[in-house]
């Protein structure tokens, strides 16, 4: 697979775990699931691209 895959793979998995995190506070609307969705993408993606580079060392 690729680092784009790897990237959009985590970005998923985050925008998911940012969405329950949210639900488990309590929290709810449109501004909250907007930073907890957007934190969560971003951070995935970024968990992505940190495996991908482990996993690839040379």
């Amino acid at each position: 697979m690729t680092k784009e895959t790897y990237r959009s793979i985590g970005a998923i998995v985050g925008i998911t775990i940012g969405v329950f995190a949210m639900w488990l506070l309590n929290f709810g609307g449109l501004v909250p699931g907007f930073f907890f969705g957007a934190g969560g993408a971003v951070v995935g993606g970024i968990s992505g691209e940190r495996i991908f580079a482990r996993m690839n060392r040379p």
